[in-house]
């Protein structure tokens, strides 16, 4: 399974498909890319991007655009395993992948749409929701380049796997941090603390035990 993507025509199609669509729209990637950093160093860069209409919308292409490549990522270097994609032929279990994932972020769309209907769109809860694309976008440029870099100084794939699974952990966790920070800015302690459960163990953790159970 560790090398059957190199023989799989969808993920070879999916991968030259989307390296053409990344560099057509280059310059849109470039123009985000000081905001993205912004976003980690402090938790204001996520309104601040949030309040530019271009850059936000900039960011919203180009997170939609590498949703893909980043299942192709995680595919082919083994970070999503249930067991049941064991019984799938290379194909199916690359489709499979991507559903997921594309299952997970509904679920995500879905809860953020409800507390922004429910706080009315306020520019923090909606930079708060929205700052999710902003780490994927930096998370799948860090574990391309690790990953391709761990790839050629070690032929053990699953020291490979844990690199990156550490890097997807610790992205998360400065996410969460970032996340936590907007809505402790127009929220109590304790309503932050409700929000981040509900709008993030809940997706995360289903997705988690759907790695572990299945």
């Amino acid at each position: 399974m560790v090398s059957d993507f190199l023989d799989n025509p969808l993920f070879c199609a999916l991968a030259v498909f989307f390296t053409l669509l990344v560099l057509l729209n280059l310059k849109s990637l470039l123009k985000i890319a000081p905001s993205l950093l912004d976003c980690v160093a402090r938790w204001k860069g996520n309104l601040d991007l949030e309040d530019s209409i271009q850059l936000s919308r900039s960011r919203n292409w180009i997170a939609a655009i590498l949703f893909v490549p980043l299942c192709l990522v995680a595919y082919s270097h083994q970070l999503y395993t249930p067991d049941f994609l064991e019984e799938l032929s290379p194909m199916t279990r690359l489709l499979a992948v991507i559903g997921v994932f594309l299952v997970y972020l509904l679920l995500r769309t879905f809860l953020n749409w409800q507390l922004e209907m429910h706080n009315f769109k306020t520019p923090a809860f909606t930079a708060a929701n929205r700052s999710f694309y902003n780490y994927c976008i930096l998370l799948f440029f860090i574990l391309l380049i690790t990953g391709g870099i761990a790839s050629l100084l070690t032929a053990d794939r699953e020291v490979v796997k844990a690199i990156l699974l550490w890097e997807t952990a610790l992205t998360y966790i400065v996410y969460i941090y970032r996340r936590g920070q907007i809505f402790a800015y127009v929220c109590n302690p304790f309503s932050t603390f409700l929000y981040l459960c509900s709008l993030e163990l809940l997706p995360t953790a289903a997705l988690v035990l759907s790695a572990k159970l299945f």
